[in-house]
């Protein structure tokens, strides 16, 4: 594909450079047209963190940024201003298209090789053949970027989350030393303005995330915790500081694994199988045209990525739901094991073989200990000795919280590579638009 001036709109080795991008966007665009532009990008410019032309400008730098859409954004502001080449808004670094595929894990090798393959389909759109195949086959690119994007949405509030937990934990621990301690306060008052940057973090990203209607309720509850919480600091007042501590705990507590439950939930209809059908149908098709063959092959290569990248996310969605049902059934035990043992007994019938499908066929240090300790768990309840007993499951409920976690990791990693090919998928519907 080419810009108005026939030179090429994505040239080979060049990336967007974040800098020249926000100094073309304050010496070309002003305020209605920086409008517009956020417009096709649908991206709400009333919901960029407040400010003038300026501060929404390199706001909307810093979303795509965040959203992997600098490229988008590049050629929407080049489609507006034809004059400005290349050199004017690109850097010398490579881009992922020449980058290794040794420089990247097993899940980033697939995700490389899937943006290649739609990348090489912008290449070969100037063919009313590709551009045909493309447009037949557009609903099913669409869902696909929908879903990814989605799903990068989800985790941006995840990762905001994460960090206002770690922030949040410095103040909830020195607040247990007051009253008593007035010396507390002086801890407070250096973490508070970071507890309310990422409060602000959060409450943006949610306003231009898809799914921002939905959390109207908490973001509003954020904003009055963050207030109670300044003013508390502000006036030394231990009541009001509780006043907004104890329902951001509780905030923190809930929608963090809400939070996962719905990036979860989106991971397992990502439609990469359609995708993967709309590319094996267009790389068949190119099969025996007489187009450059690195070309074709990157087409056919990104097929089988997709076809193993599904497999990868198929198989994480389902370990994370079984761990999932398994983590639900432990927190409901380990509340009544002080009064006894007698509630885990009952649902050991449950537990064991749960815990025995998760390890079965699995070679990895993690399946071995947990499957150990399951054992041994199960000749404890047999003996009936409760010290054992709570010792053991302690020993379970530890090295299953580990795994899990470890699954969330794998989740999120997928969900960050993930923005690699949307944002290759995205450049291919806009540019298709433009022809």
């Amino acid at each position: 594909m080419a810009d108005q001036n026939g030179s090429p709109l994505i040239p080979e080795g060049k990336q967007p450079d974040h800098k020249k991008i926000l100094q073309a966007l304050l010496d070309h665009f002003n305020e209605s047209e920086l409008q517009t532009v956020c417009f096709n990008l649908e991206v709400i410019y009333e919901d960029l963190p407040p400010g003038g032309r300026a501060d929404k400008a390199r706001s909307l730098v810093e979303y795509c940024i965040r959203h992997h859409r600098l490229q988008v954004l590049t050629i929407e502001i080049r489609n507006n201003r034809p004059f400005l080449d290349w050199d004017t808004l690109a850097s010398e670094k490579a881009t992922i298209q020449s980058a290794p595929a040794t420089s990247v894990s097993a899940i980033g090798a697939e995700t490389l090789m899937i943006s290649k393959g739609v990348t090489a389909l912008i290449k070969l759109m100037r063919s009313p053949e590709v551009y045909q195949a493309i447009t037949s086959f557009q609903a099913d690119f669409e869902a696909a970027s929908e879903q990814i994007a989605l799903m990068n949405d989800y985790k941006q509030i995840h990762d905001l989350f994460q960090e206002l937990e770690t922030r949040f934990f410095l103040i909830y621990n020195d607040q247990k030393r007051l009253p008593g301690d007035d010396s507390a306060w002086e801890n407070i008052e250096v973490n508070e303005p970071e507890v309310r940057l990422k409060i602000d973090d959060i409450i943006q990203t949610v306003q231009l995330a898809s799914f921002a209607n939905e959390e109207a309720r908490w973001t509003q509850q954020l904003e009055k915790v963050k207030d109670d919480i300044r003013q508390g600091v502000e006036k030394y007042d231990y009541q009001l500081l509780q006043s907004g501590i104890n329902p951001l705990y509780r905030i923190l507590n809930r929608q963090i694994s809400r939070i996962n439950a719905q990036l979860v939930a989106t991971a397992g209809v990502l439609r990469l199988d359609t995708l993967e059908q709309a590319m094996q149908t267009i790389s068949n098709s190119l099969a025996q045209s007489d187009y450059a063959q690195d070309t074709i092959g990157e087409v056919q290569n990104s097929v089988a990525a997709l076809s193993g990248l599904n497999e990868r996310v198929k198989n994480l969605v389902r370990e994370h739901n079984s761990w999932q049902e398994l983590d639900d059934e432990l927190r409901r035990v380990e509340g009544t094991l002080n009064q006894g043992i007698d509630e885990l007994v009952d649902a050991w019938y449950d537990l064991e073989p749960m815990t025995q499908n998760l390890v079965e066929g699995v070679t990895d240090e993690w399946a071995t200990n947990l499957a150990e300790v399951c054992g041994e768990l199960g000749k404890a309840l047999a003996d009936g000795t409760a010290v054992s007993v709570r010792r053991l499951f302690r020993r379970l409920r530890s090295q299953q919280g580990r795994r899990f976690r470890q699954v969330d990791m794998d989740l999120l990693t997928m969900a960050r590579e993930l923005q690699e090919v949307g944002e290759s998928l995205e450049l291919l519907l806009m540019l298709r638009n433009l022809k």
